[in-house]
């Protein structure tokens, strides 16, 4: 039997596998990747802290979704207030040896249903301007692009698109 995964809105004691996926994620993929484009071992270390992980799943500003299987964390995806109405899906992340399976539209739904339910009428997205496998992901999923800037990331200057999306009642 398969065992199924699940996806469910991060808890407090989930910091330490939230960790553990980040630092997973990263070495499956490397600096080099699409996603962590400027990135650094020392700024992965950071966000994968247990202190970072859960100052952002007590935040009353931030919503936290993971995907699971077996207690492991396959995936997740990250929103947080950016304005009254808006928020920004600020992270999805899928470990590249579990892409291609819908965990990042089911991470990306329930994300956007918990946007809608917080208030929030907007999620935008900030994706590298290049990464057409993302930006392919946020359009089939809803987003537009409303436009192009660049932004300093570590020590170089990223060019990105910013996506945005509407949220209505059927966005889960």
């Amino acid at each position: 039997m398969n065992p199924q995964t699940v996806v469910r809105f991060a808890r407090e004691g989930d910091a330490v596998p939230l960790g553990e996926f980040f630092l997973r994620s990263w070495r499956e993929t490397g600096p080099d990747a699409l996603g962590f484009t400027g990135a650094d071992d020392e700024a992965i270390k950071e966000i994968a802290s247990e202190a970072f992980l859960t100052d952002r799943l007590r935040s009353p500003n931030t919503k936290i979704v993971v995907a699971e299987r077996q207690r492991r964390v396959l995936g997740f995806a990250s929103i947080k207030r950016v304005g009254q109405r808006e928020a920004e899906l600020s992270g999805v992340v899928v470990l590249e040896s579990e892409t291609g399976h819908g965990l990042g539209t089911r991470l990306v739904r329930k994300a956007s249903g918990a946007a809608l339910s917080m208030g929030f009428s907007t999620l935008t997205v900030k994706t590298e301007a290049f990464n057409a496998r993302a930006i392919g992901f946020y359009k089939k999923s809803g987003f537009v692009e409303m436009k192009r800037a660049t932004e300093k990331v570590g020590k170089r200057r990223i060019p990105v698109m910013i996506l945005r999306r509407e949220l209505h009642q059927n966005t889960h």
